[in-house]
């Protein structure tokens, strides 16, 4: 028969493993029990992270992941001192990088040399917790951003692309661009994209809180009229991405396809910080003119949606004028963000919106946006193509009958990205005869990690 990856565009990049890390969630499935289910798993920083601030004032809250101080340094290749000196959040990237691997079916010692690496985060907060002296050399000379991507390269032998990407917010979907143009271009055959962020320094929160950037309620309420600012989260997300029509020859499971990105700047406003709405209108027309997909057939967007005043108000108003230059419809897609569930996680933002909305596709279902009272006052959905999800609604297919799904990720220093996502093509599945019986291999460096692993399994 076909090649079933002959109808797929040379441009299509599917993904086709990922793992998470986030508030509440140690899986995908986990994620998404948390959004359908309208979970909120924002509170107060763990108590052994850092305690009371230095003026006495109780921590802000955030979406802070759990059991952050644990790792299997052996399984990784660490004496204990140096995992000790590692930053957790080069810690937690290995982990969701063999995770995702697993996810995808690929033998992670058995990877493709021509396999690129691309990370986005932006802090390294490790260095202002409160190390042992011994433990200030190593910790200061391997816990530079770059050795983030570098590592993983390293402890994988991989020999494509391999960076770490800063733009702040719009860190991790940057690097989802820059993979999918490196793949295109045929620097790398595959690529694993992650973007990371884990605070393990309350100077970010005092610093955030100096700035009055913080919600005063302690809740991210994206496009709600009393919206006031952020909540900071923490978490881990990692993707791995090949050419579609290599997927489909291989037999991979396909999560989603990417069909268009793109980068901007904003350039000159009036302030460092204050975001552009023609930019944002620019990017987004960029996007979906690489995807060729027709606008109307885009069914949710996950938005940047960080949930301020200044903010929201601006980012609908350019999604506004980049679709209305390309349909008259009203109110036909429904728009969102992850933040009210598990906090703005800044550099990680942009990929975790990605799974959100890959996991949206495969199930036919968009979940809520939490904490909107009442809709923001400067934003009137009625005369745009949007509403909010403001409950679980089915998704139904276009009548081309492929759902997608757009992401936004902004950058506090103006540099935006936007993605726009396909769901999976329905594939021939070749028939394979079925055994009654099947005798599964558990494996691990130790009794306590095959035991552990079995478990799961049962």
């Amino acid at each position: 028969g076909a090649d079933p990856g002959e109808a797929a565009s040379a441009d299509d990049v599917a993904v086709i493993g990922m793992a998470v890390a986030l508030p509440g969630a140690t899986d995908p499935q986990g994620l998404w029990d948390v959004l359908a289910g309208s979970g909120d798993r924002v509170g107060p920083a763990p108590a052994r992270r850092w305690g009371r601030y230095a003026d006495g004032r109780e921590p802000d809250m955030g979406g802070f992941l759990d059991g952050v101080e644990e790792f299997d340094a052996r399984f990784f290749d660490f004496f204990p001192k140096q995992a000790e000196a590692l930053d957790p959040q080069a810690r937690w990237l290995l982990r969701t990088t063999w995770e995702a691997l697993e996810s995808a079916g690929l033998p992670p010692r058995g990877l493709i040399p021509a396999t690129g690496v691309f990370v986005g985060a932006s802090y390294q907060h490790y260095k202002d917790y409160n190390l042992s002296p011994e433990l200030d050399a190593p910790a200061g000379l391997g816990n530079h951003n770059a050795f983030l991507a570098n590592r993983v390269s390293f402890f994988l032998d991989l020999h494509g692309p391999s960076m770490t990407i800063d733009t702040l917010c719009s860190s991790s979907l940057v690097a989802l661009h820059t993979a999918v143009r490196s793949i295109r271009a045929g620097e790398c055959e595959q690529a694993l994209v992650a973007g990371v962020r884990v605070a393990m320094s309350p100077l970010h929160y005092v610093a955030m809180r100096n700035l009055r950037a913080l919600s005063s309620s302690g809740r991210s309420r994206p496009f709600d009229s009393g919206a006031d600012g952020f909540v900071p989260g923490e978490g881990v997300v990692t993707v791995v991405l090949k050419p579609l029509r290599a997927a489909l020859r291989d037999g991979d499971r396909v999560r989603g396809v990417v069909k268009g990105t793109a980068v901007n700047h904003g350039g000159r406003t009036s302030g460092l910080t204050v975001p552009s709405s023609a930019a944002q209108q620019s990017v987004i027309s960029a996007a979906l003119a690489d995807a060729g997909v027709p606008v109307e057939s885009v069914g949710m967007v996950e938005a940047h949606g960080t949930g301020t005043s200044l903010g929201d108000p601006i980012e609908v108003e350019g999604l506004t004028r980049a679709w209305r230059a390309l349909t008259d419809r009203s109110q036909f897609c429904a728009i969102g963000s992850l933040k009210g569930n598990v906090g703005h996680l800044e550099p990680a933002a942009g990929l975790a919106g990605l799974v959100k909305v890959l996991l949206s596709m495969e199930r036919g279902v968009v979940p809520p946006s939490l904490h909107v009272v009442r809709p923001n006052d400067h934003i009137r959905f009625e005369g745009t193509p949007f509403f909010l999800a403001d409950r679980v609604m089915e998704w139904p297919r276009p009548e081309d009958g492929l759902r997608r799904g757009a992401v936004s990720a902004f950058g506090m220093g103006g540099v935006n990205a936007h993605v726009i996502l396909e769901e999976a093509p329905t594939a021939v599945v070749r028939g394979v005869p079925v055994p009654e019986s099947l005798v599964v291999r558990v494996t691990g460096a130790d009794e306590t990690a095959v035991r552990t692993l079995a478990g799961s399994y049962a």
